[in-house]
Protein backbone atom coordinates (compact mmCIF):
# COMPACT_ATOMS: atom_id res chain seq x y z
CA UNK A 1 0.00 0.00 0.00
CA UNK A 2 1.23 3.29 -1.06
CA UNK A 3 -0.18 6.57 0.75
CA UNK A 4 1.05 10.17 -0.93
CA UNK A 5 -0.30 13.47 0.89
CA UNK A 6 -1.84 15.60 -1.54
CA UNK A 7 -2.28 18.53 1.23
CA UNK A 8 -3.04 18.56 4.86
CA UNK A 9 -3.61 22.04 5.61
CA UNK A 10 -7.10 22.67 7.92
CA UNK A 11 -9.88 25.03 6.96
CA UNK A 12 -7.75 26.77 3.76
CA UNK A 13 -4.97 26.19 1.52
CA UNK A 14 -2.05 28.09 2.64
CA UNK A 15 0.68 29.90 0.04
CA UNK A 16 1.61 26.93 -2.19
CA UNK A 17 0.17 23.85 -0.03
CA UNK A 18 -3.50 22.29 -0.45
CA UNK A 19 -5.99 21.03 1.92
CA UNK A 20 -6.73 17.81 3.02
CA UNK A 21 -6.27 15.14 0.39
CA UNK A 22 -4.86 11.62 -0.11
CA UNK A 23 -3.84 9.25 -2.66
CA UNK A 24 -3.97 5.26 -1.64
CA UNK A 25 -2.93 3.08 -4.05
CA UNK A 26 -2.55 -0.95 -4.39
CA UNK A 27 -2.79 -3.81 -6.85
CA UNK A 28 -2.66 -0.65 -8.87
CA UNK A 29 -5.83 0.67 -7.77
CA UNK A 30 -6.37 4.11 -6.72
CA UNK A 31 -8.48 5.69 -4.05
CA UNK A 32 -8.68 9.27 -3.52
CA UNK A 33 -9.44 10.03 -0.05
CA UNK A 34 -10.53 13.40 0.67
CA UNK A 35 -10.51 16.26 -2.54
CA UNK A 36 -10.21 19.28 -0.44
CA UNK A 37 -9.26 22.46 -1.86
CA UNK A 38 -6.33 22.58 -4.20
CA UNK A 39 -5.61 18.84 -4.33
CA UNK A 40 -6.69 18.27 -7.62
CA UNK A 41 -3.57 20.14 -9.87
CA UNK A 42 -1.45 17.79 -7.22
CA UNK A 43 -3.56 14.76 -8.01
CA UNK A 44 -2.99 15.13 -11.76
CA UNK A 45 0.99 15.12 -11.22
CA UNK A 46 0.10 12.14 -10.22
CA UNK A 47 -2.38 10.32 -11.95
CA UNK A 48 -5.19 11.43 -14.33
CA UNK A 49 -8.60 12.08 -13.85
CA UNK A 50 -9.65 9.32 -15.43
CA UNK A 51 -7.27 6.97 -13.87
CA UNK A 52 -9.11 7.15 -9.97
CA UNK A 53 -10.99 4.25 -8.78
CA UNK A 54 -12.94 5.75 -6.11
CA UNK A 55 -13.45 8.43 -3.75
CA UNK A 56 -13.90 8.74 0.02
CA UNK A 57 -15.45 11.16 1.52
CA UNK A 58 -15.10 11.45 5.37
CA UNK A 59 -17.66 14.88 5.65
CA UNK A 60 -19.00 17.54 4.05
CA UNK A 61 -17.00 20.66 4.83
CA UNK A 62 -15.36 21.97 1.44
CA UNK A 63 -11.75 22.11 2.58
CA UNK A 64 -12.14 18.17 2.62
CA UNK A 65 -14.54 17.50 -0.77
CA UNK A 66 -14.44 21.13 -3.00
CA UNK A 67 -11.87 19.50 -5.53
CA UNK A 68 -14.48 16.35 -6.05
CA UNK A 69 -15.95 19.41 -8.37
CA UNK A 70 -12.99 20.11 -11.23
CA UNK A 71 -12.40 16.40 -10.81
CA UNK A 72 -15.83 15.15 -11.76
CA UNK A 73 -15.57 17.92 -14.52
CA UNK A 74 -12.25 16.72 -15.59
CA UNK A 75 -13.64 13.13 -16.07
CA UNK A 76 -17.50 14.21 -17.37
CA UNK A 77 -16.00 16.67 -19.87
CA UNK A 78 -12.59 14.82 -21.12
CA UNK A 79 -12.40 13.31 -24.74
CA UNK A 80 -12.68 10.33 -23.40
CA UNK A 81 -15.70 9.44 -20.68
CA UNK A 82 -14.13 6.85 -18.31
CA UNK A 83 -16.44 4.67 -16.16
CA UNK A 84 -18.71 6.49 -13.59
CA UNK A 85 -16.39 7.06 -10.27
CA UNK A 86 -18.03 5.37 -6.95
CA UNK A 87 -17.76 8.07 -4.29
CA UNK A 88 -18.78 7.20 -0.97
CA UNK A 89 -19.15 10.08 2.12
CA UNK A 90 -21.88 10.42 4.24
CA UNK A 91 -25.33 10.95 3.34
CA UNK A 92 -25.83 14.53 2.20
CA UNK A 93 -22.17 15.32 2.62
CA UNK A 94 -21.95 16.55 -0.89
CA UNK A 95 -25.07 17.91 -1.48
CA UNK A 96 -23.47 21.97 -1.94
CA UNK A 97 -20.39 20.64 -4.01
CA UNK A 98 -22.64 18.82 -6.56
CA UNK A 99 -24.85 21.82 -6.66
CA UNK A 100 -21.70 23.58 -8.17
CA UNK A 101 -22.63 22.12 -11.93
CA UNK A 102 -26.09 21.36 -13.55
CA UNK A 103 -26.75 17.70 -12.81
CA UNK A 104 -27.00 17.17 -16.63
CA UNK A 105 -23.28 18.13 -16.78
CA UNK A 106 -22.05 15.70 -14.62
CA UNK A 107 -24.53 13.47 -15.15
CA UNK A 108 -23.16 8.98 -15.67
CA UNK A 109 -19.44 10.87 -14.32
CA UNK A 110 -20.06 9.03 -10.71
CA UNK A 111 -22.16 6.81 -8.35
CA UNK A 112 -22.78 8.21 -5.26
CA UNK A 113 -22.62 5.85 -2.40
CA UNK A 114 -23.63 6.91 1.42
CA UNK A 115 -21.29 5.71 4.24
CA UNK A 116 -22.80 4.02 6.67
CA UNK A 117 -21.26 4.43 10.44
CA UNK A 118 -19.93 0.44 11.22
CA UNK A 119 -20.68 -1.00 8.16
CA UNK A 120 -17.85 -1.88 6.09
CA UNK A 121 -17.62 -1.99 2.39
CA UNK A 122 -14.93 -3.64 -0.26
CA UNK A 123 -14.08 -0.58 -2.89
CA UNK A 124 -11.31 -2.82 -5.40
CA UNK A 125 -8.43 -4.47 -2.94
CA UNK A 126 -9.22 -2.92 -0.23
CA UNK A 127 -12.05 -3.44 3.08
CA UNK A 128 -12.66 -0.39 4.10
CA UNK A 129 -14.16 -0.04 8.02
CA UNK A 130 -16.02 3.16 9.10
CA UNK A 131 -16.97 4.98 12.12
CA UNK A 132 -18.91 7.66 13.22
CA UNK A 133 -16.74 10.51 15.24
CA UNK A 134 -17.41 13.46 16.65
CA UNK A 135 -17.42 16.78 14.49
CA UNK A 136 -19.80 20.02 13.52
CA UNK A 137 -21.27 17.73 10.78
CA UNK A 138 -21.50 13.95 10.18
CA UNK A 139 -17.71 12.66 10.07
CA UNK A 140 -16.67 8.94 9.18
CA UNK A 141 -13.40 7.56 10.75
CA UNK A 142 -12.11 5.38 7.63
CA UNK A 143 -10.05 2.31 7.93
CA UNK A 144 -8.15 0.87 4.72
CA UNK A 145 -6.91 -2.92 4.99
CA UNK A 146 -5.30 -4.27 2.01
CA UNK A 147 -2.22 -6.50 1.12
CA UNK A 148 -1.67 -7.51 5.22
CA UNK A 149 -1.24 -3.62 6.06
CA UNK A 150 -4.17 -0.88 7.23
CA UNK A 151 -4.05 2.84 7.04
CA UNK A 152 -6.29 4.29 9.82
CA UNK A 153 -7.91 8.09 8.93
CA UNK A 154 -9.71 10.36 11.64
CA UNK A 155 -11.36 12.53 8.98
CA UNK A 156 -11.84 15.78 11.85
CA UNK A 157 -12.59 14.68 14.92
CA UNK A 158 -13.01 15.49 18.49
CA UNK A 159 -12.31 13.02 21.27
CA UNK A 160 -13.22 9.89 21.06
CA UNK A 161 -13.09 6.36 22.35
CA UNK A 162 -13.42 4.76 19.31
CA UNK A 163 -10.49 6.34 18.07
CA UNK A 164 -8.22 3.59 19.31
CA UNK A 165 -10.34 0.96 17.61
CA UNK A 166 -10.19 2.86 14.15
CA UNK A 167 -6.45 2.73 14.54
CA UNK A 168 -5.57 -0.19 16.41
CA UNK A 169 -2.57 -1.66 15.27
CA UNK A 170 -2.99 0.01 12.20
CA UNK A 171 0.85 0.75 10.08
CA UNK A 172 -0.46 3.81 9.61
CA UNK A 173 -2.61 6.03 11.42
CA UNK A 174 -3.51 9.55 9.83
CA UNK A 175 -4.68 11.74 12.61
CA UNK A 176 -6.23 15.40 12.56
CA UNK A 177 -4.29 17.34 14.82
CA UNK A 178 -5.53 21.23 14.25
CA UNK A 179 -3.73 22.28 17.13
CA UNK A 180 -0.61 21.02 18.84
CA UNK A 181 -1.98 21.32 22.81
CA UNK A 182 -5.26 22.67 22.85
CA UNK A 183 -8.37 23.17 21.20
CA UNK A 184 -10.35 26.31 21.52
CA UNK A 185 -13.33 25.77 24.18
CA UNK A 186 -16.01 26.17 21.05
CA UNK A 187 -14.52 23.64 19.23
CA UNK A 188 -13.07 21.45 22.03
CA UNK A 189 -16.06 18.82 21.34
CA UNK A 190 -15.11 18.89 17.31
CA UNK A 191 -11.51 19.36 17.17
CA UNK A 192 -8.23 17.41 18.05
CA UNK A 193 -4.76 17.86 19.08
CA UNK A 194 -1.45 16.68 18.16
CA UNK A 195 -1.27 15.52 21.77
CA UNK A 196 -4.24 14.02 21.56
CA UNK A 197 -3.32 11.87 18.32
CA UNK A 198 -0.12 11.23 20.10
CA UNK A 199 -2.16 9.55 22.58
CA UNK A 200 -4.32 7.70 20.21
CA UNK A 201 -2.03 6.43 18.15
CA UNK A 202 0.85 5.03 21.62
CA UNK A 203 -2.50 3.60 23.33
CA UNK A 204 -3.72 1.73 19.73
CA UNK A 205 -0.02 0.44 19.11
CA UNK A 206 0.54 2.06 15.67
CA UNK A 207 3.68 2.02 13.22
CA UNK A 208 3.06 5.03 12.05
CA UNK A 209 1.45 8.25 12.84
CA UNK A 210 1.13 11.51 10.74
CA UNK A 211 -0.65 14.65 11.81
CA UNK A 212 -2.56 16.48 9.34
CA UNK A 213 -5.05 19.25 9.42
CA UNK A 214 -2.86 21.52 11.10
CA UNK A 215 -3.92 25.48 11.09
CA UNK A 216 -2.47 27.07 7.99
CA UNK A 217 0.95 29.02 8.05
CA UNK A 218 1.59 26.86 11.70
CA UNK A 219 5.12 25.40 11.64
CA UNK A 220 5.15 21.92 12.55
CA UNK A 221 7.69 21.62 15.45
CA UNK A 222 4.78 22.30 18.11
CA UNK A 223 2.87 19.48 16.76
CA UNK A 224 5.52 17.27 16.30
CA UNK A 225 6.85 18.26 19.88
CA UNK A 226 3.19 17.75 21.69
CA UNK A 227 2.68 14.19 19.79
CA UNK A 228 5.85 13.10 20.66
CA UNK A 229 5.54 13.40 24.70
CA UNK A 230 3.10 10.36 24.73
CA UNK A 231 4.24 8.66 21.24
CA UNK A 232 7.36 7.06 20.26
CA UNK A 233 6.75 5.64 16.74
CA UNK A 234 7.62 6.95 13.25
CA UNK A 235 6.33 10.57 13.21
CA UNK A 236 5.89 13.78 10.86
CA UNK A 237 3.48 16.22 9.60
CA UNK A 238 1.41 15.08 6.83
CA UNK A 239 2.44 17.98 3.91
CA UNK A 240 1.91 17.86 0.33
CA UNK A 241 4.37 15.12 -1.75
CA UNK A 242 4.77 12.88 1.56
CA UNK A 243 4.59 9.74 0.52
CA UNK A 244 4.42 6.11 3.07
CA UNK A 245 4.97 2.82 1.65
CA UNK A 246 3.58 0.05 4.01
Amino acid sequence: MRVTVLGGCGAWPAAGQACSGYLVESDGFKVLIDPGYATLPRLLELATAAEIDAVLVSHGHPDHCADLNPLLRARALGDVRPPALPVYAPAGALDAVLRLDNARMLAGSFVPHDLEPSRAFEVGPFRVDTWALPHHVPNAGLRLTGGGKVMAYTGDTGPADALVDLAKDADLLLAEATYPEEVPEEDAPYLSTALGAGRTAAAAGVARLLLTHLWPDTPPEPALAAAARSYSGDLAVASGGVTVLL
